[in-house]
């Protein structure tokens, strides 16, 4: 539910499913404006959603937004009866928990099993060049048998110091339902600020903190309007 005296932004839900198809749903404002401890109840049309494995739950980042507690979320298909529960209990904010405004969940049923939920560690490497840095923002979307994480903003790094400058690595989690082995990445920047392409090495990705396994997804290359690539966005294959 909205935090109290908060201004409402554009919340999406989509679906997953195993044909990699995706369902969307909008809720908007005023449906929004609920009194705080309330249930809220939309009906939408979709198409066929099949077998859905997981929902990503995300909400734009408007000003006056304090935040959005979401306790569970329900799904009755009207004539089948088919009903889909999932968990939630978080928030959906900048400003507490997991300082997050993209989350997803598995589905809960007695026919399937549950996926795990991993928080990834996506690491950036910059190289060691003059001007290699950048102050834009940057996003990435990761890419696995099952699915992807969705275009992900990278704005928290677990090290010290500027985030993407010159001959640095920076971490980040992207909490998502487990992909499966991973394929593919796209990372780009939005071109905000003075020379803002940058040059990045590469991309590294592990399932946890703690796991052995990692993907590397190699670029050696500008992202940047007028050197290397020529384009602030790249899909990069692993390797």
């Amino acid at each position: 539910l909205p935090a109290s005296n908060s201004t409402f932004p554009l919340f999406t839900v989509k679906f997953r499913n195993s044909t990699l198809g995706l369902g969307k749903i909008f809720l908007r404002e005023p449906a929004l404006t609920v009194p705080s401890s309330s249930c809220y109840l939309v009906q939408v049309e979709t198409g066929d959603l099949g077998d859905v494995y997981k929902i990503r739950v995300s909400c734009d980042d408007v000003p006056g937004f304090k935040g959005w507690h979401l306790k569970s979320f329900h799904l009755q298909e009207l004539h089948t009866k088919q009903e889909l529960n999932f968990e939630c209990n978080c928030w959906l904010t900048l400003k507490r928990g997991d300082k997050e405004l993209i989350k997803e969940f598995p589905t809960v049923t007695q026919d399937q099993k549950t996926l795990p939920v991993y928080k990834y560690v996506v690491s950036v490497h910059i190289g060691d060049r003059w001007g290699a840095g950048t102050f834009a923002n940057v996003y990435i979307t990761l890419y696995g048998k099952r699915g992807d994480t969705g275009v992900r903003k990278l704005h928290t790094s677990l090290m010290k110091g500027r985030q993407f400058q010159r001959n640095k690595v920076d971490s980040f989690l992207v909490e998502a339902v487990s992909l499966s082995h991973l394929q593919k990445v796209v990372i780009g920047h939005d071109g905000e600020g003075y020379g803002a392409g940058m040059y990045l090495k590469m991309v590294t990705v592990k399932e946890s903190q703690d796991s052995d396994k990692e993907w590397v997804f190699p670029l050696w290359n500008w992202l940047d309007t007028h050197l290397g690539l020529c384009e602030t966005v790249c899909e990069i294959v692993t390797v």
